[in-house]
């Protein structure tokens, strides 16, 4: 931001222009890039984690724009001069504190995607920056963060440091907020939003510290950038209709071999899946699957969750309990439950499950355990129907039976 603590001459407005224009130049690219156009037109443009990236990336363009404009003006004496200076530096504080905002929102909604909890803890969250909002508002009338000499030139108030409190507030509650989750949130989300901290961290740090330097944007937007392109190698291994992940995941996650590690797969299948595409069509099969999805991130958040292939799915808990698993499949049921009784679904849905331990990172016998037991509670659901045709007695819910797999109660 415009920030200074001494006057014109120190501003090396060169610098400004190469730095702030790189940072235009990479968010142009991330947002009309070949790859920013499919991303507005495609299936994963309608999810809230990436109308939150792209949020981020708009903010930063235009504070980059915003804070050259800025420093220029500083020290420029002409009708209007003062006027447009002061709205300009209040704008710059105003979005600086909502690009804040926006990344703990997007992180929380990567880690939890639970738009429920988010707009509860979202108006909590939102305090601080509504708090800056209204501080800068008042610096129409008063020095409240930063004033005006008699010759338009920029200086900072003992009020200001509050600004970075803000910002750097927010950055590090979604560093902790990953750091807290990091043993049970699959590493492609912890290492690429990792990333995006580092030069924002430096970049900010630098322009505190140094005045004429503008360094804090062109960082933001090397980050995003970072965060842009990992987000691109997620796209191969998304599944476009419900936003899992896809089968391909599995050889990225094989990739990240560590004997250390104590994996527990479920496998689950819609039953009848086939009659309610075959009654119902495909929109309202494709809706089931969709909230199938939902209901699977739901029931154990951050854990990396896989359309296996038609209406099949596959979770992954790393080093879970016998309690974290059983907490796993009481939410399931609840869910399931609730989806059925309030009508969500054209038929009361349930599931088979299948459920095995990984060994010595042998994943075609780990694969090959989840299918075969799912196999089994398949077996015993369609020999459960046939002695009930009506199936009055069919509940959607789950139950686990004594060696851990599950059955249509």
């Amino acid at each position: 931001m415009a920030d200074a603590t001494s006057h014109t001459p120190q501003i090396n407005i060169p610098a400004i222009l190469i730095a702030n224009g790189i940072g235009v130049c990479l968010m142009l690219i991330v947002l009309f890039g070949r790859r920013g156009w499919q991303e507005r037109g495609g299936a994963r443009a309608v999810f809230l984690d990436m109308r939150l990236f792209r949020g981020m990336c708009w903010l930063c363009l235009s504070q980059c724009l915003l804070e050259t404009a800025m420093f220029l003006l500083d020290g420029r004496q002409f009708p209007g001069a003062a006027v447009l200076f002061r709205c300009g530096n209040l704008l710059i504080f105003i979005l600086c504190s909502g690009l804040a905002f926006l990344w703990v929102c997007y992180v929380d909604y990567k880690l939890y995607e639970d738009r429920k909890r988010l707009r509860r803890r979202g108006v909590l969250l939102s305090i601080p920056m509504v708090l800056v909002w209204l501080l800068s508002l008042a610096n129409l009338f008063m020095d409240v963060f930063f004033g005006m000499t008699g010759e338009n030139e920029y200086f900072r108030t003992p009020l200001f440091p509050l600004l970075y409190v803000v910002i750097y507030g927010y950055l590090t509650y979604g560093a902790v907020l990953l750091y807290s989750t990091r043993k049970r949130v699959d590493k492609y989300l912890y290492i690429r939003a990792m990333t995006f901290l580092i030069p924002v961290y430096v970049g900010g740090l630098v322009q505190w510290c140094f005045y004429g330097l503008s360094l804090i944007w062109v960082s933001v937007a090397i980050g995003l950038t970072s965060l842009h392109v990992k987000l691109q190698n997620e796209e191969s291994v998304a599944d476009p209709l419900t936003g899992l992940y896809n089968r391909s995941y599995l050889a990225h996650y094989q990739g990240w071999g560590n004997r250390k590690r104590q994996v527990t797969g479920i496998l689950l299948d819609i039953n009848n899946f086939k009659g309610i595409n075959d009654t119902y069509g495909h929109i309202e099969g494709d809706r089931v699957l969709r909230e199938m999805g939902k209901m699977l991130r739901c029931a154990e958040p951050g854990a990396p969750v896989i359309r296996y292939g038609g209406d099949e799915f596959m979770v992954l808990l790393e080093n879970a309990s016998d309690e974290q698993i059983r907490r796993f499949r009481e939410t399931l049921n609840r869910e399931l439950q609730r989806r059925n009784e309030t009508g969500t679904f054209p038929v009361p849905v349930s599931v088979s499950m299948g459920v095995a331990q990984l060994h010595a990172e042998n994943f075609d016998a780990f694969f090959q355990e989840m299918d075969q037991n799912m196999y089994k509670e398949k077996q015993r659901y369609y020999r459960r129907m046939a002695r009930c045709p009506s199936g009055k007695e069919e509940v959607p819910a789950v139950r686990m039976q004594e060696e851990g797999s599950y059955e249509p109660s």
